[in-house]
């Protein structure tokens, strides 16, 4: 038989094994409201594959795009013969994006509400 827990006002949970039911009347005589749980399997989630151009390959989670990303830094480096530091920048955050591509942040404001009138219109 299966398990079912419940949840009365006065006695607090407990479990019942038998037929499922919304509500079942408590010992004490009150109305138990039935718990309901949800499990779930990682692997079940949304894909979170997709392209990235940040590191011009079809990536499958974030774990491989963080190591295709060490794997670019380090060519760079070996490349420039010298250090090359990355930053993760969200693409929302203004201020990080106009410091990223040396411009003030009213240019990137003013260049933005262009790119978004063209769109709309």
């Amino acid at each position: 038989m299966k398990w079912f827990a419940y949840h009365c006002p006065s006695c607090g949970d407990f479990d019942v094994d038998g037929i499922a039911q919304d509500t079942i009347s408590c010992r004490c005589g009150r109305t138990a409201k039935r718990k309901y749980a949800v499990s779930f399997m990682g692997s079940s989630l949304k894909s979170q594959a997709r392209w990235d151009p940040v590191v011009g390959e079809y990536v499958e989670n974030d774990r491989q795009f963080r190591s295709l990303l060490r794997k670019g830094q380090e060519e760079q480096s070996e490349k420039l013969n010298m250090d090359v530091k990355l930053a993760l920048v969200d693409s929302r955050d203004t201020e990080a994006l106009a410091e990223l591509h040396g411009h003030s942040v009213e240019e990137r404001l003013e260049v933005k509400a262009r790119t978004d009138f063209v769109e709309n219109a």
